[in-house]
């Protein structure tokens, strides 16, 4: 699943980006594929790794929490001495800190991220967070709750953690129910369209009408025992195609919300056949790993390219994001992914969930 990870990795930064003229598959729409990923793959080590839920939660926070932290530390040295952001000023976050309840409750989301997406349906208004569920553009006068970040994108970590919590109940239901589950997320996220609510809020920032992205991951996990029975090539030309998808949507003509409905279930189809043929390959799962620390660096990098009217600006980025990433893969995920992995391996294996669960 390596190159699929980083080309939705690479979605997202071309989203972001406003030089670039040619763009991926959108950045929401992205970020909700890696949802899908995600999914098969908590089913996956909750199938055969995991016997201590707490060893699962322990693990899954190691993995995510220290890139995250070194990546604050990067975001915050580029806006606060620079006043380099994408997203954000210096100023912007002098004001909202300089009232004490504010300051406290954004120290608690930029360290805590649980509730990161939420922020989105708040704006600060002379300090005070003020709901607002129209989805109406932030202004200097007005800024949204989660430009108080100094790491925005990792709203989409507060909806994984939510997803984590409940993974290892979610890893031991039939899959019949797993359906449900996801017919149910589905129908309240199309209730959205006929709710007095922006809609790309409703379907993209709460939890409920997310959750059925996971689900959706987790039963194209329960597939395996079918997939492995064909040819192990098979999975090329899925990955192929499914790239192919990624960067070429945009340009096919397809409605944008029916292309959306589209990528969600090819993604979800598509994963164990990806997984099957390439999880085997080391250099697959290297560049797998460039994915998170991608995703957390690249609007600080933009911010430095477009606050410095950097020359080159599309390729200074790539470039600078990619070196950035590698330096968080090498000296943070590495070796604390080494330390993941011998806590996992002196646990038991669990087995509780057979990938087609009865």
């Amino acid at each position: 699943m390596g190159l699929i990870r980083v080309a939705l990795a690479l979605a997202v930064l071309l989203s972001h980006l406003p030089p670039a003229t040619f763009k991926f598959i959108s950045g929401g729409l992205a970020v909700q594929g890696f949802f899908v990923v995600s999914g098969f793959y908590m089913s996956l080590v909750l199938c055969g790794k995991y016997n201590d839920t707490g060893l699962f939660y322990t693990n899954r926070l190691l993995r995510l929490l220290p890139a995250y932290f070194a990546m604050m530390l990067i975001a915050g040295v580029a806006l606060f001495v620079f006043d380099a952001s994408a997203t954000a000023s210096r100023q912007m976050f002098a004001d909202v800190y300089s009232h004490p309840g504010t300051a406290a409750f954004f120290t608690l989301e930029n360290l805590g991220i649980v509730g990161q997406d939420l922020l989105y349906w708040f704006k600060i208004d002379n300090g005070a967070v003020v709901f607002d569920a129209t989805g109406a553009p932030p202004s200097d006068e007005l800024p949204a709750g989660w430009q108080a970040l100094i790491v925005p994108q990792s709203w989409s970590l507060s909806l994984e953690l939510m997803f984590y919590a409940i993974a290892p109940f979610l890893a031991r239901l039939h899959w019949k129910w797993l359906a449900a589950i996801c017919v149910t997320s589905i129908g309240l996220r199309v209730a959205g369209y006929w709710m007095p609510v922006d809609y790309g809020l409703w379907q993209g920032r709460f939890f409920p009408t997310v959750l059925f992205l996971f689900v959706l991951g987790m039963l194209a996990h329960r597939a395996m025992p079918l997939v492995v029975r064909l040819p192990w090539w098979t999975g090329y030309p899925v990955n192929a195609a499914l790239l192919g998808a990624i960067i070429l949507l945009p340009l096919s003509g397809i409605d944008p919300e029916t292309g959306r409905w589209a990528m969600y279930f090819a993604i979800a189809a598509a994963t164990p056949f990806v997984f099957t043929t390439f999880k085997d390959f080391a250099w697959d799962r290297w560049i797998g790993d460039l994915s998170y620390p991608i995703y957390l660096s690249h609007l600080a990098v933009i911010g430095v390219v477009l606050t410095f009217n950097v020359p080159e600006p599309i390729w200074v980025t790539l470039g600078a994001t990619l070196a950035i990433s590698i330096g968080l893969k090498l000296l943070v995920d590495q070796p604390v992914d080494r330390w993941r992995q011998r806590r996992a391996n002196r646990a038991p294996a669990t087995g509780v969930v057979p990938a087609m669960a009865d």
